[in-house]
């Protein structure tokens, strides 16, 4: 897939870099709507069946707006349509554009951080939010095929749900996805397939978009992106074990059933055998399968939210947990940590 880059959208103006505000113009209000699609609809005994967004259609006039304003609302649309298009690799490439966005135009990109003077950055956060959310661009890339496999393309929530040893949430589609299943996944992480190239680039765009909001807002200013990242760690933990066991001489090579064998012997457990948390990993994927549960089966239960503030502060040092959710009690915190003594030995000096 070619590259997008942000410097293909070039400058508006001097005076307005990003452009203008589209919010309220019908061009962005046609791209929402063109990427919702049409819910079904009963007229009567008459059933309208829905109709699901044309995700081409979606990305050209996506495109066509990022020519007049550079906004993260529009990114993320654009980006669930190259999801949809292309996979992961659609979605890899929609992250790095908003990771550069960011990393370039901090200060001009829409939407703002100040909201008639007032300095307010919930909503461009929000706008970050959507290009990891559960429900848009995050369950595209959960659903995307991360390889093809003799059973049938496996999904990167199926693939992570295996290699953590929970086949239940692969046994929609794949019934088997036991023993046998793993050892042919773990064998083709071993093999370096093209598509596994997107997993260590989405990973680091998340990185690099978490990295900006810390650094120019605060780490508390930062949305939870678990749904992606929890699976794509747990894969490239997979990719890199995988490696470690694959034969390293050129004439050494073993039939994929071999290799299989081998690494399943070292890293997996039998089929339907649900492996016991090990690994902060373990715990993401644990918490994501429950709030995703919750928030399907019962979606007025608040759970969800709290399970994804416990995400987020899973990704925290004590210090930053401790700023997150009980600001007060930082003098206190400092005078432990001796922050405060330096602070009046300096002024003395």
């Amino acid at each position: 897939m070619n590259a997008f880059s942000i410097d293909q959208i070039g400058s508006m103006s001097p005076e307005q870099p990003c452009g203008v505000d589209l919010e309220y113009d019908v061009a962005f209000t046609a791209l929402q709507q063109a990427a919702t699609g049409v819910r079904e609809q009963q007229f009567g005994d008459a059933l309208i069946p829905a109709v699901a967004p044309d995700w081409r259609h979606v990305e050209t006039l996506a495109v066509e707006l990022l020519g007049r304003s550079v906004d993260l609302r529009i990114i993320a649309l654009l980006t669930q349509a190259w999801t949809e298009i292309d996979g992961l690799p659609g979605y890899a490439k929609g992250l790095a554009l908003a990771a550069e966005t960011l990393e370039q135009q901090w200060e001009d990109v829409h939407p703002q951080l100040r909201i008639a003077g007032e300095f307010d950055p919930l909503v461009r956060v929000n706008a970050i939010a959507a290009l990891t959310d559960p429900k848009g661009a995050g369950r595209a890339a959960r659903d995307a095929i991360l390889l093809r496999l003799a059973s049938g393309g496996l999904s990167l929530r199926e693939a992570a749900a295996i290699l953590e040893s929970n086949p239940t949430a692969a046994a929609k589609n794949h019934p088997s996805s036991g023993g046998i299943q793993k050892a042919a996944l773990c064998a083709a992480l071993a093999a370096e397939q093209t598509q596994l190239t997107a997993v260590p680039q989405l990973l680091d765009s998340i990185d690099r978009i978490r990295q900006q909001i810390a650094t120019r807002l605060d780490i508390s200013w930062v949305p939870s992106a678990s749904a992606v990242e929890t699976p794509l760690e747990t894969v490239q933990r997979a990719i890199l074990a995988s490696r470690e066991h694959a034969p390293q001489a050129a004439g050494g090579t073993r039939p994929l059933v071999e290799q299989a064998r081998s690494i399943v012997a070292n890293d997996c457990r039998g089929p339907g055998e649900r492996a016991p948390i090990g690994s902060r990993e373990s715990v993401m994927l644990a918490l994501e399968d429950a709030c995703l549960y919750l928030e399907q089966a019962e979606p007025s239960h608040p759970a969800p939210l709290l399970i994804r503030r416990a995400q987020r502060l899973m990704r925290m040092n004590f210090y930053d947990i401790v700023r997150d959710m009980a600001p007060a009690a930082l003098p206190q915190v400092d005078v432990l940590a001796g922050h405060a003594q330096s602070t009046s030995d300096n002024l003395r000096d």
